[in-house]
């Protein structure tokens, strides 16, 4: 695994109240520190508005603090070095025209300022060509981007050089399926954020994500060892070719 820019498409007919929830978890629920965490959300320009309004006001609730302190929902950053180059990226998202509507900014007060805290932040207007919705920050920075339908979702989603975990929240089969056939990942969720891969199943990505390996499940015997093909004949007579001489 190496990188990835994960994304969450939720349609209309979704269970909205979940789609929430997801998104919230896949985000915030580990301060974005996972290689699977939500960076991208692709909302369905019907529900666009609403659903970002609901979002704000749930994130906003989000409690900062040690990660072993009961009650806390958004532990610190690894270390300094990388609480920065969140920072950084949160200035790349204003710079590159982005509307921060929610964190962006070092979290400092009280206890927090012994630590490594960085507010759950949150951008909309976010073009698919910004550095945001491109790279990886591994920090609480979630881009939000708006699409005509689920065509145009899975164009922004496959849109970036990675190609690690994905997300679809909707009740319609059909579009399940689609998803699952086009979108350029090498895992796809349906109705569940994209963290919470199981260790028994295989586990990578494609494009700039992956080596064309698989970790995890019956595949870690293909990546952590060497095939090696053995032919003995116990005959006693020339084998002409796959062993044709008893």
């Amino acid at each position: 695994e190496m990188g990835g820019k994960n994304a969450q498409i939720v349609m209309p007919d979704a269970d909205l109240d979940l789609a929430l929830d997801g998104v919230v978890w896949g985000a915030f629920g580990t301060t974005g520190q996972r290689c699977t965490a939500t960076s991208r959300l692709i909302l369905h320009e019907a529900i666009y508005d609403d659903f970002i309004n609901r979002l704000i006001t749930r994130a906003s609730k989000l409690r900062l603090g040690p990660g072993l302190e009961e009650g806390t929902d958004v532990g610190p950053v690894i270390n300094q070095k990388q609480l920065g180059r969140v920072q950084e990226y949160a200035r790349i998202g204003r710079e590159e025209g982005a509307l921060c509507v929610l964190g962006g900014d070092v979290a400092d007060e009280g206890e927090l300022a012994r630590g490594c805290f960085f507010h759950p932040t949150i951008f909309i207007n976010v073009d698919r060509n910004m550095r945001i919705a491109r790279e990886e920050i591994f920090g609480p920075v979630l881009s939000v981007l708006k699409a005509r339908d689920l065509t145009d979702a899975i164009e922004i989603l496959n849109d970036t050089p990675y190609g690690l975990s994905s997300s679809l929240y909707t009740s319609n089969v059909n579009d399940a399926f689609r998803a699952v056939r086009d979108i350029e990942a090498g895992i796809t969720y349906i109705n569940v954020p994209t963290i919470g891969a199981e260790a028994h199943m295989p586990f990578g990505g494609v494009k700039g994500t992956g080596n064309g390996h698989r970790e995890g499940g019956w595949t870690v015997f293909d990546i952590f060892t060497e095939w090696k093909t053995v032919y003995i004949d116990y005959s006693g007579s020339l084998q002409r070719a796959q062993i044709d001489n008893y």
